[in-house]
């Protein structure tokens, strides 16, 4: 009998060791889905855990929403899209979900969703500058001045100093029509940030408008100084008659980027001004910059081109680059 206890209590002993080193496993894939610095090794370890039947509920959304955050962070934003569906499935009330998903949707162009997700997002947390402006962005590329402008002068009241609401709301008061309003908005923007590029090009856009060519170009001129990517604002200058040295270092990042595309993305993406993308589901360039009329293309696509999508070949581009191929898409805009 006593022999019996031994050996039970040794069996439980060798269970205990293996529950352990399981534990230990799953602690460390955790922590890889969680802190990895490398996104595949951050996906790896969070698809492990996903397609786990031992994982409880909450580690499994934990896991779908930091897979997501890897997918959006290599621009693959339908796959993060999906991730973090999933993850709310599981965790209706994850505000990080719900705003994750709100700009992988955006940056589909699926307004509706986003503004849905963020309008959400609201809800379960209350407003704030950063999801006004968000919202307001997603009403602006559904076409809907009105409500864009009410979400930007909200974000506004909420945060007086934030000049990308400044910004954007001048780009909906241009889009109603109200030309003094829209040229304020972008001065404010233009005082609150003195290196706003964008904002010194659409306040040179509506100068144009109004027939002032003289503000148009020096704003313009300004603008290029600042981002030589912004290649609307170079065809602005040569519309003006007023070619500059910036205007020529924008048409040498043009075909400098129009280079890259095509030696790097082209077997994926469309990277001209027609055709469809030899891969389905690999957006057109050409959309992606009529997609971001906003801000320049820098800042949401740098690290999707930058880093490889999970469908990419495995090729690094520096900054300067990266700046080349992101005034090539922006020169693909109508």
């Amino acid at each position: 009998m006593i022999k019996t206890a031994t050996h039970s209590l040794t069996l439980l002993g060798v269970a205990l060791i293996f529950t352990l080193i399981g534990g230990a496993a799953r602690a460390d894939v955790l922590a890889d889905c969680r802190t990895a610095k490398s996104g595949e090794q951050r996906i790896a370890a969070c698809s492990e855990i996903v397609a786990s039947k031992t994982a409880a509920s909450a580690e499994r959304a934990e896991a779908l929403r930091r897979r997501a955050d890897a997918y959006a962070a290599r621009a693959a934003h339908r796959e993060a899209a999906a991730d973090y569906t999933e993850a709310l499935r599981l965790e209706p009330a994850s505000g990080p979900a719900i705003i994750g998903r709100a700009q992988a949707r955006l940056a589909v162009g699926d307004a509706d969703g986003a503004i849905a997700d963020f309008t959400d997002a609201m809800r379960l947390g209350g407003r704030s500058a950063g999801l006004c402006v968000a919202r307001g962005y997603a009403w602006l590329l559904k076409g809907d001045a009105d409500a864009a402008i009410a979400d930007f002068t909200a974000a506004i009241e909420l945060q007086p100093k934030n000049a990308s609401a400044h910004n954007n709301r001048g780009l909906a008061y241009r889009k109603k029509g109200d030309l003094p309003a829209a040229i304020a908005d972008y001065s404010a923007a233009i005082r609150l940030n003195p290196a706003f590029a964008q904002a010194y090009a659409n306040r040179g856009y509506v100068y144009e408008a109004q027939g002032d060519q003289l503000a148009a170009a020096a704003d313009l001129e300004r603008a290029l100084s600042l981002d030589p990517a912004l290649t609307g604002a170079a065809s602005g200058l040569k519309r003006l008659g007023q070619p500059s040295d910036a205007t020529a270092r924008s048409q040498k990042l043009i075909a400098h980027g129009k280079e890259l595309a095509q030696k790097n993305c082209a077997w994926c993406h469309a990277v001209d001004k027609s055709g469809d993308s030899p891969n389905p589901r690999a957006p057109r360039w050409r959309d992606m910059a009529g997609r971001h009329p906003i801000l320049a293309l820098r800042e949401p696509l740098s690290r999707g081109i930058a880093r490889p999508h999970d469908e990419m070949p495995k090729f690094e581009l520096s900054d300067a680059e990266v700046d080349t191929i992101i005034a090539y898409i922006n020169s693909l805009s109508p």
